[in-house]
C-alpha cells in the first residue's frame, strides 16, 4: 500500500490566537496576550495522511506535537507484529513528550483520519516551561487525565467481557468527538463522524475483527447503535453505558488544575 509522507501543510498555518481548539489543549492556560509570544516555539503544523505513521516506538524525534486536526491512534506493537492500541488522540492531545531516559519514544503514532499536527521542537520545551510555569502544570494534568482513562482500560482488559469492553469504547469515543471535534456531531441525529476501523477497535479492546463485528451486530439488533459510512449513530445509550459500565464524567470532567 502506497502511504503518502508527513508533509508541511501547504495553507498559511493557523493564528494562535484564533485557535480553535486551545480550550482542550496544552495553551489553554495561556493569557490572549502572551499566544504571539508562545507560537514563536512552533516550528511548523504537519499534515499526517490516514495509516500514515507520525513517529515510531525507539525513535528520538526533535518535536513534540498538538494534534490540531484529525484523529490518530497511540499503539506499541509486539514482537509478534500484534498492534495494541494505547489511546485514540484527539484535537488538544500533546504526542510526543512521554520518553524513555535514553530520549526514546514508548510508543508509535500514527494517523486514523488525516490529520494536522502542530510541532514544537523538544530542545524549547524546557525554556517554554520555565518561562511560563502554568504550562507545566497544564501538562501534569493533561497526563493524569490520559492515565486514569488509560489505566481504566488496561485494568479492565482482562476482567470485561467483549460487551462490556465494545460498549465503553463506543461510548468514550462518542463522548471524546463530542468534546474535541465538535463539528463532527449531529445533535440532531446523534451522530459522530466515525472513521475507526473494527480492526482499529479490536486492537483497543484485544478482540479480533471477526469477533468486533459480531459485537456491533448484537449492539445494532437491540436498537442501541447504527455504524455505516463512517457514521456512528448512539441510539440507546443509557442501556449502553450500563453494559459498558461507563461514567462520561471520565470524560467531560474538567482537567485537575493548580493555578
Amino acid at each position: 500500500m502506497n502511504i503518502k509522507p508527513v508533509r508541511i501543510r501547504n495553507q498559511t498555518h493557523t493564528d494562535c490566537n484564533f485557535c480553535p481548539i486551545r480550550d482542550t489543549a496544552l495553551f489553554e492556560c495561556v493569557s490572549p496576550s502572551r499566544l504571539s509570544w508562545t507560537q514563536k516555539y512552533r516550528d511548523d503544523q504537519l499534515v499526517v495522511p490516514p495509516k500514515a505513521t507520525l513517529f515510531e516506538t525507539g525513535s528520538k524525534s526533535k518535536y513534540v506535537y498538538t494534534l490540531f486536526n484529525g484523529l490518530m491512534a497511540m499503539y506499541q506493537t509486539s514482537r509478534s507484529g500484534k498492534r495494541q492500541i494505547l489511546k485514540f488522540a484527539f484535537p488538544g492531545d500533546f504526542l510526543g513528550f512521554q520518553t524513555s531516559s535514553e530520549g526514546v519514544a514508548l510508543h508509535s503514532v500514527s494517523a486514523i483520519s488525516e490529520s494536522i499536527v502542530c510541532a514544537f521542537p523538544r530542545d524549547s520545551i524546557k525554556n517554554l516551561f520555565e518561562m511560563q510555569p502554568e504550562l507545566a502544570l497544564r501538562l501534569a494534568s493533561m497526563e493524569a487525565r490520559d492515565m486514569s482513562l488509560c489505566q481504566h482500560h488496561q485494568a479492565f482488559r482482562s476482567s470485561k467481557d467483549s460487551y462490556e469492553s465494545l460498549a465503553f469504547l463506543l461510548l468514550e469515543l462518542f463522548h471524546r468527538t463530542r468534546l474535541q471535534m465538535p463539528h463532527n456531531y449531529d445533535p440532531v441525529k446523534n451522530t459522530i463522524f466515525f472513521p475507526v476501523t473494527q480492526e482499529d477497535i479490536g486492537d483497543a479492546v484485544g478482540l479480533t475483527s471477526v469477533h468486533v463485528n459480531r459485537v456491533m451486530s448484537q449492539f445494532r439488533k437491540l436498537g442501541l447503535i447504527e455504524c455505516s459510512r463512517k457514521k456512528l449513530q448512539i441510539l440507546g445509550e443509557e442501556k449502553l453505558a450500563e453494559i459498558g459500565v461507563f461514567d462520561k464524567t471520565i470524560i467531560t470532567s474538567a482537567p485537575i488544575t493548580w493555578y
